[in-house]
């Protein structure tokens, strides 16, 4: 089981929860405000826990929104974004370190 942390300004509490079960990588929204969104749709509604959604190479999961300033010209605080690259066998990890590396050559 691997688990993972990490420290956002935008996100305080238990906001989501990600794990593996049978070869498949699954997400939940766990009762957060900003909610948590894959490809720009929101998996919840304000502080209710989500169904569980299967996590799919080439999702893009944000984590909150951005907070914006005063006059709605600054963000205070970045959301968390991630692109997913599901890896469960070499296979896998040679593709995605290709695509990193092509991305890192743009």
């Amino acid at each position: 089981e691997n688990i993972s942390y990490f420290d956002s300004k935008v996100s305080s509490q238990q906001h989501a929860e990600v794990w593996e079960e049978n070869a498949k990588i699954y997400i939940k929204d766990m009762k957060s405000s900003n909610g948590n969104f894959i490809n720009s749709k929101r998996l919840s509604l304000d502080g209710l826990e989500s169904e569980p959604y299967e996590l799919k190479s080439d999702n893009i999961v944000e984590f909150r929104i951005d907070i914006i300033g005063k006059g709605n010209k600054t963000i205070i605080h970045h959301k968390v974004a991630a692109h997913i690259i599901c890896i469960f066998s070499e296979q896998d990890a040679h593709i995605a370190t290709c695509a990193e590396h092509q991305h890192q050559l743009q």
